[in-house]
């Protein structure tokens, strides 16, 4: 295989190829997915919505033949990231609140027993889960860029910081508890994050990701249909590389397994029609006889829920 330096010189007219793998920095890489629009896109912030409908569409997607990782390539710089996380509204996540209620109640069973233990949410949105953590006994924090969404979080009475989280980890804070649902994969620097996530978990204290699991059998079978292909998943796990990830920055993986979201039946349905637009007509169609308030757990197993500690 060429190496990449040598590609770039031999053929300059091609898309940018990056120097390395980001996680295990080996140079045989390989485009796994070009660059492609589908449908009606999201623009500006909207693109990074948590209810974003912008699915399969993507800039090029490159994958490590040696440590499986996969990512995008060019991804936009930090600082247009950031702003574009600070500007998102999202409406329809409100609309789904009874459903995020459902499955975060859900999750906290991992978590164990509160026992009055301090915990941050980054990417806390709205708050919910911060809410389902205040009544099962924790005393919860949260972390969150978009203003909008903070402000609704703080709403419900928390503390929601409004900075990076390498900022946050700079003001010396700790938690028994950091948790980051759906977080990891946004991030235009996982690696420096989790760095920052490490100081602010205490000694002996853990943390919990959940994220899409690209090594699943789901996202394998699908390859470039799966829907969890977007612009605003920069960074592409499996069970594997996460492992690899938190390990390397210093956290022990405990745990690893599947993670259900619970949804509403309109808007499974709406997702899906996103994913696969000839299908669209029809899953409107069945749209309108179903009753919108059916709660659905959603579990096909390309979610997945780790675990870690920080060490003694």
């Amino acid at each position: 295989m060429m190496d990449n330096a040598a590609r770039r010189t031999a053929e300059p007219h091609l898309a940018p190829v990056p120097d390395a793998c980001y996680l295990c920095k080996g140079g045989r890489l390989r485009l796994r997915h070009r660059a492609r629009v589908a449908g009606t896109q999201p623009e500006g912030a909207a693109a990074y919505n948590c209810t974003s409908f912008g699915h399969r569409s993507h800039p090029p997607i490159w994958g490590c033949e040696d440590c499986g990782m996969m990512f995008q390539w060019p991804i936009q710089s930090p600082d247009a990231l950031l702003q574009a996380y600070q500007d998102v509204e999202d409406p329809l996540y409100v609309a789904e609140k009874d459903n995020r209620y459902h499955t975060f109640r859900r999750v906290l069973r991992e978590l164990g027993p509160a026992q009055g233990r301090t915990l941050l949410d980054v990417g806390a949105y709205c708050g919910y889960f911060l809410d389902v953590a205040r009544d099962a006994g924790f005393r919860p924090e949260g972390l969150e860029l978009s203003r909008w969404a903070g402000n609704n979080a703080r709403g419900l009475g928390f503390t929601v910081h409004g900075v990076p989280l390498k900022e946050l980890a700079a003001k010396g804070l700790q938690y028994d508890v950091v948790t980051l649902w759906d977080v990891v994969e946004h991030f235009a620097d996982p690696r420096e994050e989790l760095k920052a996530a490490l100081k602010l978990v205490r000694p002996g204290g853990r943390i919990y990701l959940s994220t899409i699991d690209v090594g699943s059998l789901l996202a394998r079978v699908m390859g470039g249909q799966w829907p969890w292909l977007m612009d605003m998943h920069l960074f592409y796990f499996g069970r594997r590389t996460l492992a690899m990830l938190l390990e390397e920055v210093g956290f022990h993986v405990t745990d690893a397994r599947t993670y259900t979201h619970i949804i509403s039946a309109d808007y499974l349905l709406r997702k899906v029609g996103a994913s696969f637009t000839p299908a669209a007509p029809v899953l409107e169609l069945v749209r309108r006889g179903v009753p919108s308030s059916w709660s659905i757990p959603f579990n096909l197993g390309d979610n997945m829920l780790m675990a870690a500690e920080r060490p003694l």
